[in-house]
């Protein structure tokens, strides 16, 4: 056969359109995974803004990984003061139910681990860091978003345990421990 016969071009151009459409197909499958795990990202997490769930899936985020992302900070500041208040374990543990994560998940048994004995001070610096690299991923518009929930729930856990007429609700450590959850999200 001839270095330029039409049998050669034929086979040059099928196996050009096979590899394109391997690639096309490759390129669907991502896309399908990406829009499960932002599915997944929803559910575990709470996050109702389909937008962000998509942004993070696309980084590769898993929903394990996610879950400790979102539940590090809530227990970081039930623990600020040294000690979990009932009312505290309560708004945690009602945060993860809300989130979508059921109570026979592992996810659920590891919360109330975390809220019965303290986790060591690493869980929230491994947060504090994750979370700066995720921000940084993120568009601002992503970025706010996911910032302005992580600080309402976290914000919520602080307020928990009340105060006086509505005064000392949120203690000196809690704040300092927001202020450092708020700094991370940036």
């Amino acid at each position: 056969m001839s270095q330029h016969s039409p049998k050669q071009w034929f086979q040059l151009e099928d196996l050009f359109f096979n590899e394109v459409d391997q690639h096309l197909l490759e390129k669907l499958r991502a896309e399908m995974k990406t829009d499960e795990t932002a599915e997944s990202i929803s559910r575990v997490t709470g996050i109702n803004d389909s937008t962000v769930a998509k942004a993070i899936a696309e980084l590769d985020v898993s929903t394990d990984t996610l879950a400790a992302f979102r539940l590090a900070p809530l227990v970081a500041v039930a623990w600020a003061d040294d000690r979990v208040e009932e009312n505290e374990r309560y708004r945690i543990l009602q945060a993860a139910e809300k989130a979508g994560i059921r109570a026979d998940e592992p996810a659920m048994q590891l919360l109330k681990n975390w809220t019965e004995k303290r986790p060591p001070a690493a869980l929230l610096d491994a947060w504090c860091d994750y979370s700066a690299a995720l921000c940084a991923s993120l568009n601002e518009s992503h970025r706010a978003t996911l910032k302005t929930e992580v600080l309402s729930q976290v914000t919520a856990i602080a307020e928990a345990c009340g105060g006086v007429l509505g005064f000392g609700s949120v203690s000196e450590s809690e704040k300092a421990t927001i202020a450092r959850i708020e700094k991370a999200l940036e």
